[in-house]
């Protein structure tokens, strides 16, 4: 697991703010986000300035007060099965 960042806040429209780590490459939107080993949601999109992001988290979860703070991480395993699956997808139509 790699660490993504800390939960800052939810927004108004249910999605938890998350501030991405100094140290961590952009991630890209559709990686599944973990807190210890279990999964509490989804990117969306990446907010903000590039040398400060912030992500947009879309929560499978429902206790949503209890999760601000705390730290959350991305599988790198998800990332490299995500762009595998997205070269792989593309099919021609054919007429």
């Amino acid at each position: 697991m790699e660490l993504l960042g800390e939960i800052l806040h939810f927004s108004k429209s249910g999605r938890f703010i998350v501030k991405i780590d100094q140290n961590r490459k952009n991630p890209q939107p559709g990686l599944i986000v973990y807190n210890n080993e279990k999964k509490i949601g989804k990117i969306l999109e990446l907010i903000g300035p590039v040398s400060s992001p912030y992500a947009s988290v879309a929560p499978f979860i429902q206790p949503r007060n209890k999760t601000v703070g705390i730290r959350v991480y991305t599988n790198p395993i998800d990332n490299k099965f995500k762009s595998a699956k997205s070269r792989n997808s593309f099919k021609r139509n054919k007429k």
